[in-house]
């Protein structure tokens, strides 16, 4: 097995980057965000907006060494501060790649683009996912799982929440994507924290469930990486209690 690097991010819209590229300052978010992100129904203000407008507020990462032991589960919480989650993000695949296998859900489409444009709108370099194989159109170093459970779109794609249900892996435990907005305005960032560490130790779980079938990793590999995140869900228990409700789902029978 490569190394490798799981990760998930979780946003929130910019209405400030649509007033920016509009060249509007007075717009308010109702009157900017319609115009980047024009609504596909008319009960909706607006529509899902490119990656630039998502604004970064939380990256968790998960990283397996070769063997599949586990060398950290971890959001990387920077406060209101995504210049400073960008960089440590980038700086820790830099020190990774090249040779490090990322593995996303739905990550082609959002989650890689979103953290490089936003990169680069605050003079963070991604330089490392340009220079190595992970830009050529056809390639394994990026694995999301996602499209390869949909045959690469030929198939309606599953929700990670589908998929984990399928696993026996907890999934989404009382929060979802579409709640961090509220979150976030709440000041609530230790919960999106926590929220967006075990979406990455579902994904990281549901990566060793299929990896001795699809050839992503061997069985020892697998089962040392199962091992390796209930021991890391451990050390963030007392971050948050949301970590030991996850465990306690882990310990269900399938």
């Amino acid at each position: 097995m490569r190394p490798v690097l799981v990760f998930d991010v979780e946003t929130v819209v910019d209405a400030a980057m649509a007033r920016k590229v509009l060249g509007r300052p007075g717009l308010s978010d109702a009157e900017a965000l319609p115009l980047v992100a024009p609504p596909r129904g008319a009960d909706e203000p607006y529509g899902f907006p490119k990656p630039l407008y998502h604004r970064v507020v939380e990256i968790a990462v998960c990283s397996l060494a070769a063997d599949g032991g586990v060398d950290v589960l971890r959001p990387l919480s920077a406060g209101d501060d995504e210049r400073a989650l960008l960089h440590d993000f980038w700086a820790g695949f830099a020190h990774r790649a090249p040779g490090v296998r990322l593995v996303t859900y739905n990550g082609r489409r959002f989650d890689v683009p979103v953290l490089t444009q936003r990169a680069l709108a605050h003079g963070v370099s991604p330089a490392a996912l340009w220079r190595a194989d992970y830009r050529q159109r056809f390639h394994d170093s990026h694995l999301d799982i996602m499209d390869a459970l949909s045959d690469y779109g030929s198939s309606t794609p599953l929700s990670q929440h589908e998929l984990a249900a399928m696993l026996g892996i907890p999934g989404k435990l009382g929060v979802g994507g579409a709640d961090v907005r509220e979150l976030w305005a709440e000041g609530r960032s230790q919960d999106i924290a926590a929220y967006c560490s075990c979406d990455v130790a579902t994904l990281t779980l549901a990566f060793a469930r299929l990896g001795p079938i699809a050839g992503w990793c061997a069985q020892a590999e697998a089962t040392r990486i199962e091992e390796g995140v209930r021991t890391a869900l451990h050390a963030l228990e007392t971050a948050h209690p949301l970590y030991g409700t996850f465990l306690a789902a882990l310990a269900e029978p399938r």
